[in-house]
């Protein structure tokens, strides 16, 4: 290496490693900008006095104000960054799967008639996937009277009512679209009654059992829809996916260095080698849901912002978003927090308040849940709050591993965990939220934990949060995993974190 091209490098460390003390962030083209100033110290504490994020556009402003002693304006020329990612060499492959997206197809009015056509297309389509199951046979509820007792019965039933009998025993209610009865589990048979407390009120399930008169039937098995087993796919091009959530612009909590240090991450300004090879991968970027913190989403939120208009949240948030680079494709799906309606299924945030992002041809709105479909991999997104109700439900399971959450609603082909429970949804007249497809990956958030799982052929990724411990995490005894970016190589599947706050 020559001696020119040391002290070049060299004097890109220099200003790097200024700003990053600066708490702020700079773009690598406008490092090149000001290798060649000897004041750029001077001139990057006037942009820093104008934000935390220094552009290409904004140095090459301010260098072109500058004047010689002549009065001449001195030449400037924009340099190559020495960072040249290899995912800027490759187009795009991908599509939104608006099929499974409510965004601009929501059309209930939130009558009798909405409900009915939601829960028929539920049961058609769960009944479907159970009825393809080899070795199993299943006859509709109403022909249960027909047959003798002691005899083998398979059915397919929407959960309708659950209790414990005087005697111990568990009992199910369950309805198809003729008729109903009653399915007992008995109080001995210890690993049934454990498959069984997992099922919920408006669960489509499958059960082997024997008839013991009238219309009842002791169960020895219990089918879910389930996706079928199958390996992980993969593909030949080498790019990565990078997954982040939750990062809630406009909380006091908000962690505006992490996330500062993250960006400054991926155009390479702090990484070398190996790393810096692997970072210029990552074509595709899923944000999951809760991008700003919002307001009046909860008693007393007011107190806890930072920035008290949801106007200027998301043009806080679309200045983070327009620091990424262009050849990164982008997709976004709001959370609870987000200026959408809180009831599932939701559409994506509206573009108008994307400002900011209008031009952006790599920024990618979607709803929550929705698919996308990367270099023909499919991709399930879904922010998570029906979890919570699962959480709530379900013994074994805990917001600290949320992927095993996520496992259960892949079980279930259904992310609606069941109605009437917290999570509000509004009835369909298609059912957005049955997963009708069989995902190769699945992206959430809300939980603001990470957690990672192959389940069957699908790769479940839940992404942490970029916001601090809040008090009702610590009334809860939740603790978060924030600042943590997670890639998934499409070529091995392998998973990578990358940590951004110091770990506790």
């Amino acid at each position: 290496m020559s001696k020119e091209m040391q002290l070049s490098l060299q004097r890109e460390k220099e200003i790097v490693e200024y700003v990053a003390k600066k708490n702020a962030i700079i773009e690598p083209s406008a490092v090149s900008l000001l290798k060649t100033e000897q004041e750029y110290r001077k001139i990057l504490d006037g942009l820093l006095e104008q934000g935390f994020i220094v552009t290409e556009k904004a140095v090459s402003e301010k260098l072109l104000k500058k004047e010689t002693k002549i009065g001449n304006v001195e030449e400037v020329v924009v340099g190559k960054t020495r960072f040249r990612a290899a995912a800027s060499e490759i187009e795009g492959n991908f599509r939104v799967m608006e099929e499974y997206d409510v965004t601009n197809h929501s059309y209930s009015e939130g009558k009798v008639k909405d409900f009915m056509e939601m829960f028929k297309d539920k049961f058609e389509y769960l009944s479907a996937i159970l009825k393809a199951r080899n070795g199993f046979n299943a006859k509709p509820i109403s022909r249960i009277a027909r047959i003798p007792n002691n005899n083998e019965i398979e059915i397919i039933g929407m959960l309708f009512k659950k209790w414990v009998s005087k005697n111990g025993h568990l009992v199910m209610q369950f309805e198809d679209e003729e008729a109903s009865c009653l399915v007992l589990v008995h109080k001995n048979d210890k690993k049934l009654n454990e498959e069984a407390a997992k099922v919920m009120l408006d669960n489509v399930i499958g059960i082997k059992g024997r008839k013991i008169g009238g219309e009842m039937v002791v169960a020895k098995e219990i089918l879910w829809p389930d996706m079928p087993q199958k390996p992980a796919k993969k593909i030949s091009k080498d790019v990565s996916i990078l997954c982040i959530s939750d990062i809630h612009v406009g909380s006091k909590l908000f962690m505006e260095k992490e996330f500062s240090n993250f960006l400054n991450w991926i155009h390479g300004n702090s990484s070398v080698g190996n790393d810096l090879e692997r970072i210029g991968k990552i074509k595709y970027l899923f944000i999951t849901g809760d991008n700003v913190d919002g307001v009046g989403v909860y008693p007393d939120q007011y107190d806890e912002l930072s920035i008290k208009d949801l106007n200027e949240q998301y043009d806080g948030l679309s200045e983070l978003i327009n620091q990424i680079p262009e050849y990164i494709e982008i997709f976004m799906c709001p959370g609870q927090h987000d200026a959408v309606r809180r009831a599932d299924p939701q559409p994506s945030i509206p573009k108008k308040y994307f400002r900011g992002l209008s031009s952006h041809k790599n920024f990618h709105p979607i709803g929550s849940p929705s698919w996308v479909e990367i270099e023909g991999l499919k991709c399930m997104v879904y922010h998570g709050a029906s979890l919570h109700d699962l959480y709530s439900s379900v013994n074994y399971l805990s917001a600290s591993k949320p992927q095993e959450a996520m496992a259960e609603l892949l079980k279930r082909r259904d992310l609606m965990v069941s109605y009437g429970m917290k999570q509000p949804y509004v009835p369909e007249k298609k059912d957005f939220m049955l997963i009708r497809e069989e995902p190769d990956f699945y992206f959430g958030g809300d939980m603001h934990h990470n957690g990672y799982m192959q389940y069957r052929g699908c790769t479940i990724i839940n992404s942490g949060t970029w916001q601090d411990r809040t008090d009702f995490q610590i009334q809860q005894g939740h603790v978060p995993t924030p600042g943590i970016a997670v890639e998934v190589d499409l070529k091995t599947r392998n998973l990578r974190e990358t940590h951004f706050a110091a770990k506790a």
